[in-house]
């Protein structure tokens, strides 16, 4: 918990949390004492956020040390931090390097977003995370956030030379993005059932407009309903970030 973001940054920075153009909820349940997921929120400058989620293969004390090899890194990142294709590509180089002298790299997934409450901008790529959801909330709906190139790209610490691509979203008013780990929507219920991401994204459009604290704590219930376990076997991390009302 204490790798974790204690408090969000202000747009602008001298805003009343309350008043901030970006609006920032989150949840965060471990399957053991050590987890595997990792977020970081970040202001580059008064108008632009940026965003990271990343999730390590299994959880236990192994996760977790590559979980705090990687926000070691991530804290490195800065002179690239605006950039998302560049920011994976850097991460997933640095990643490589340490992890190819163990002989067993962990499968490690992250997702990297900056978004500008200015221009409604948000530029993002991804490393073989579970696609965040972008909630239009003017016109009701929920969609995944692919990438441009229409195909996923690897995770990170695999390869050596992958090359991120960044793809861009326009966002309104209103707008949310919510980012999350598998452990949301892997859960095995009755007759070895799997609550899918057809179904995540089923339980998010009826709650579209829902606030977030509401939304997910709604959602988290109704997994933990569908559950054979009535709980999660996995980590859970789950990120959203509104932009409020009009543009600065």
């Amino acid at each position: 918990m204490a790798m974790l973001p204690q408090q969000s940054p202000s747009f602008p920075r001298q805003a009343a949390p309350a008043d901030s153009f970006f609006q920032f909820t989150s949840r965060y349940l471990p399957s053991c004492t050590v987890g595997g997921d990792f977020f970081t929120v970040s202001a580059l400058s008064d108008t632009e956020a940026a965003v990271f989620i990343c999730d390590v293969a299994g959880h236990g004390v192994r996760s977790a040390l590559v979980t705090a090899m990687v926000r070691a890194l991530v804290e490195e990142l800065k002179p690239v931090a605006r950039e998302p294709g560049q920011f994976l590509t850097k991460l997933n180089c640095d990643l490589y390097s340490i992890l190819k002298h163990t002989g067993t790299p962990l499968l490690t997934t992250a997702f990297y977003f900056v978004a500008n409450c200015q221009t409604g901008k948000l530029q993002y790529a991804n490393a073989g995370h579970p696609k965040p959801l972008h909630l239009k909330r003017s016109v009701g709906q929920a969609v995944p956030l692919a990438n441009s190139l229409g195909k996923g790209q690897a995770a990170l610490g695999l390869l050596e030379n992958t090359v991120y691509q960044s793809s861009e979203v326009m966002l309104a008013p209103g707008d949310m993005i919510m980012l999350f780990t598998d452990g949301l929507y892997e859960v095995e219920g009755a007759n070895n059932e799997i609550y899918s991401q057809a179904l995540l994204l089923n339980g998010v459009q009826k709650r579209v407009q829902l606030p977030a604290p509401k939304l997910f704590d709604e959602l988290l219930h109704e997994v933990r309903q569908f559950s054979a376990q009535e709980n999660f076997m996995d980590d859970v991390c789950l990120v959203g970030v509104e932009l409020q009302g009009s543009k600065p």
